[in-house]
């Protein structure tokens, strides 16, 4: 679910979690003094193979496996579509390799008896790389994102006057790579497409209201999240996603009220965004106007839903969202798509209390906000607990892939004859009664039934 974190690029705000004992994380020292969105040079991969004596302990985190077999079965799934295979390029991580490794890896989690025995087998069977990171020393800034449960109405009443809305049927992006194009134009070509200001002022969008909220930051959660679940005033739910964006640049409203003074950078969150809210409401929403990048949103089926940049559902705390940016020929990602990661950062519980963290999580999105190596958003779930995770998640670490050394076949037997599972491309999509998957850098297009592509992958795509 391509989203861009309400904070925004929340690192550059000078933000640290205090490392070592648990602490609340309202008490924060300043980021590194570099630029965590840093960018890498045309044609530049992301991560850098390791010589085994660098490979970290990974014992601990083969202790917890809670939700880790439901998130590679769905990696799985993406790499099974035949549309996955433009995105592996000849090297240096080939397809094959890829599905390998998923396979072995969910094998060993399912069937190695001890955490030692595991970790002998990943330093004598796998291949592990670190992501270059902000510093090209391997720092890696994280942050969290969650599914917001909010309320809304289908039409506007005098409670509810904040809309989110639909995909403008004028706005084309890339069939391939998701990146926006611009505005169609009666003459054919495209210009860039209205900010939000420019949507808004201009009633640009009139008649292509999705739901209502009640107040604009609610709205303004729901979009930049990317997903939400809207209870509506019949008391009936429904889930809606991200369903592609304007194309602009984007800017956070937690940066933008630490700018203006209103925030400390040492107390900033959601929590602290939201309070503030409640006290000077005008403030924020027009703070939020000033953000030109504005992101559009669709109703998704339930069971399908919420649903990553690959087109799988997400899973708590196993997804990572990386850039997905196209950096080399032809399709070759900063990060490769559906990969088994390994993460060192500092962690959150549900009452925002800070402690350190070690866990396999599977790049299964795409971060909207997260425009370079050294940045990576952790998917927390769903609700108010979620809220607090996702929240309080600021935090420096390391980034790990793991892949299936390439000359070993991986363990179990698992069916690698070169052809994508049966059933190919048929991933639940809004045309034949399933979710659709988000827009984002490199969301492959799905196909329907009939085999052909279902342009609701990226709705507009012309």
């Amino acid at each position: 679910m391509t989203r861009f974190r309400i904070f925004g690029a929340i690192a550059t705000a000078g933000l640290l979690a205090i490392a070592g004992c648990a602490t609340h994380n309202n008490t924060v020292i300043p980021a590194p003094h570099m630029n965590v969105d840093h960018q890498l040079a045309p044609g530049e991969w992301g991560l850098r193979k390791l010589p085994v004596s660098e490979y970290p302990n990974m014992q601990a985190a083969f202790m917890d496996k809670k939700g880790l077999i439901t998130a590679i079965n769905r990696s799985i799934e993406y790499m099974n579509t035949k549309s996955s295979r433009m995105f592996f390029p000849d090297g240096p991580i080939t397809h094959h390799q890829e599905l390998a490794s998923l396979y072995d890896f969910k094998y060993m989690v399912e069937n190695v008896s001890s955490a030692a025995q595991f970790q002998q087998m990943i330093d004598t069977r796998y291949d592990v790389y670190i992501a270059k990171g902000y510093d090209d020393r391997g720092s890696v800034w994280y942050t969290g994102y969650y599914t917001p449960i909010l309320y809304g109405s289908l039409n506007r009443t005098g409670q509810y006057q904040y809309p989110v809305y639909k995909r403008p049927a004028n706005l084309v992006s890339n069939p391939i790579t998701g990146q926006v194009m611009g505005q169609l134009m009666p003459g054919g070509g495209y210009q860039p497409f209205p900010t939000r200001q420019q949507l808004i002022q201009g009633h640009l969008l009139a008649g292509d209201e999705l739901v209502w909220f009640a107040n604009p930051l609610d709205a303004y959660v729901a979009e930049i999240q990317g997903s939400a679940k809207v209870i509506l005033t019949n008391g009936q739910q429904m889930t809606i996603g991200y369903a592609g964006d304007n194309g602009r640049t984007y800017s956070g409203l937690g940066m933008a009220l630490v700018k203006a003074g209103k925030i400390s950078r040492r107390k900033l969150s959601l929590v602290a965004i939201e309070n503030y809210f409640q006290q000077h409401p005008q403030e924020v929403e027009n703070l939020i106007m000033k953000n030109h990048f504005m992101a559009f949103l669709k109703i998704y089926n339930p069971a399908h839903w919420p649903l990553g940049s690959l087109g799988v559902k997400v899973t708590a705390h196993r997804t990572l969202a990386t850039d997905k940016t196209i950096n080399a020929p032809p399709y070759q990602s900063i990060f490769p798509r559906a990969a088994v990661t390994f993460v060192q950062a500092q962690m959150p519980d549900t009452q925002g209390n800070i402690a350190p963290f070690t866990g396999f999580m599977l790049d299964q999105d795409t971060g909207g906000a997260i425009r370079a190596a050294g940045r990576a958003d952790i998917y927390m779930g769903t609700g108010p607990m979620a809220e607090t995770q996702a929240g309080y998640e600021f935090s420096k670490g390391r980034l790990y892939y793991l892949f299936l050394k390439p000359d070993l076949q991986p363990m179990g037997g698992a069916p690698l004859s070169g052809a994508a599972a049966p059933g190919g491309d048929n991933m639940p999509t809004a045309g034949n009664g399933g979710g659709a998957a988000p827009v984002g850098a490199g969301a492959q297009p799905a196909i329907e039934g009939n085999g052909q592509p279902n342009q609701q992958m990226f709705p507009g795509a012309k």
